[in-house]
C-alpha cells in the first residue's frame, strides 16, 4: 500500500506558529513574573542590592518631592520607614527602588507621621509589596481626613494588623538605638493636638498633630520635625525647660541635636527661630520637590544656616541624601553630585 505523503508547512504558516510559540512564551513569562515582582514597578524590582553594613546606622532621607519618606537602616539589621510619600506612581516606584536596592521585603516599624497625603499617600503601596511588623499612626477615628490616611488605614484592616498611636513617650529601645515620639500629646487628652483635630481639623490642626520623633544611635541624635508649626515647637521649647523630655527613664537632651529634618518642606510657619535655636543642630536636612510651592521659604533657609551654616541639604537640589553613622560620628552623601 502506498504512504501518503507527509504535507508540508508553508512558510506562512511557519511564521503563524513561530509567532505563536513566541506570544505564549512571552504571555507565561509576564504571568510568572507579575506573580512576584509587580510590572508597573518592574524596573524597581530589578536593582543590584546595597545592604547596610553591619553595626552602622544608615539614614536614608528619599527624594519624593513635595512628600517625606525617610528609610532607616538600624545596626541591629532591622528597618525603620517613616512615611511613604504622596502616593504618585513615580513616588511609589522611587521608594520601592530604594528598599530593594538595600534588600529590604520586610519593615520592621512603619510610621505613619501625619494624615496628609505627603506623608501617608503611598503607604497602602508599600503595605501591597512589602510585610511590617509594627505599625505607628496618627490617632484619628475619622479615617476619611485625607484619601491617603483612608486607603492606609483600609489595608492595615484588611491585614488585621494593630496599630500604635503617635504621641509623647512611645517609642523603641533596640540594640545601640532608641526612637520615641515627643509630640503629639496622649490621644486621652482632650487638650491636646489630637483633640484640636478632631473638633477642628483645619489644615494648621493637621499638621501639628504630625509626628515628632527623636532618634538616638551612637552617641548621634536626630530630630524629625514632621509638618509641625510654631505652636508644637514652643509647646516643645516649654516642656524642655519646665520639667524635661523624657523616655525610658532618662531625659532627653535637646540641645544635643546632632541632625535636623526641618518641618513642612521648608515652610516658614514650621521653621520657629526660638526652637532651632534651642536645638542648634549641626546639620539640618529639607524634603522638597523641585517648585516646592513656594518652599523652602528663604526665612526657613536663613534659620536654619544660623545654625548649620553651609551644612543644609534640600532633596529637590541633591536628590536621595544618606547619613551614615559610625563610630559616634557621621557621613552625608547625595544621589546627586
Amino acid at each position: 500500500m502506498p504512504q501518503k505523503k507527509k504535507r508540508k508547512l508553508s512558510r506562512h504558516h511557519i511564521i503563524i506558529i513561530i509567532i505563536s510559540g513566541i506570544m505564549l512564551v512571552a504571555t507565561i513569562s509576564v504571568f510568572a513574573v507579575n506573580s512576584f515582582i509587580p510590572l508597573k514597578y518592574l524596573s524597581s524590582f530589578l536593582v543590584f542590592g546595597n545592604p547596610n553594613e553591619e553595626g552602622l546606622l544608615r539614614v536614608n532621607f528619599v527624594d519624593v518631592g513635595n512628600g517625606d519618606c525617610t528609610i532607616i537602616e538600624l545596626p541591629d539589621g532591622k528597618i525603620l520607614m517613616i512615611d511613604g510619600g504622596d502616593g504618585t506612581h513615580a513616588h511609589n516606584a522611587k521608594i520601592l527602588k530604594e528598599l530593594n536596592s538595600r534588600n529590604v521585603d520586610n519593615i520592621d516599624y512603619l510610621i505613619c507621621s501625619s494624615v496628609e497625603n505627603g506623608s501617608c499617600g503611598g503607604l497602602k503601596e508599600i503595605l501591597n509589596y512589602k510585610t511590617v511588623d509594627k505599625i505607628f499612626a496618627p490617632y484619628s477615628p475619622v479615617t476619611y481626613i485625607s484619601e491617603g490616611f483612608k486607603h492606609f488605614t483600609d489595608a492595615i484592616k484588611q491585614l488585621d494588623k494593630e496599630i500604635s498611636y503617635c504621641e509623647y513617650g512611645v517609642g523603641i529601645e533596640g540594640k545601640g538605638y532608641s526612637f520615641c515620639f515627643l509630640s503629639p500629646d496622649s490621644h486621652l487628652y482632650e487638650g491636646g493636638e489630637y483633640g484640636t483635630l478632631l473638633n477642628s481639623p483645619t489644615e494648621q490642626n493637621i499638621k501639628n498633630a504630625s509626628a515628632v520623633i527623636w532618634l538616638e544611635c551612637d552617641g548621634v541624635n536626630f530630630m524629625f520635625l514632621g509638618n509641625t508649626g510654631q505652636a508644637v515647637q514652643k509647646k516643645l521649647i516649654n516642656y524642655y525647660n519646665v520639667s524635661g523630655l523624657e523616655f525610658g527613664g532618662r531625659t532627653i537632651d535637646l540641645t544635643k541635636c546632632d541632625i535636623l529634618k526641618m518641618s513642612d518642606h521648608g515652610s516658614k510657619e514650621g521653621a520657629f527661630a526660638q526652637f532651632i535655636d534651642l536645638l542648634n543642630p549641626h546639620t539640618a536636612i529639607i524634603s522638597v520637590g523641585e517648585n516646592g510651592r513656594g518652599n523652602p521659604t528663604l526665612a526657613a533657609i536663613a534659620n536654619a544656616q544660623k545654625n548649620v551654616g553651609d551644612e543644609l541639604y534640600r532633596t529637590d537640589e541633591l536628590g536621595t541624601i544618606t547619613v551614615t553613622v559610625k563610630g559616634g560620628n557621621y557621613e552625608i552623601s547625595k544621589e546627586k553630585q
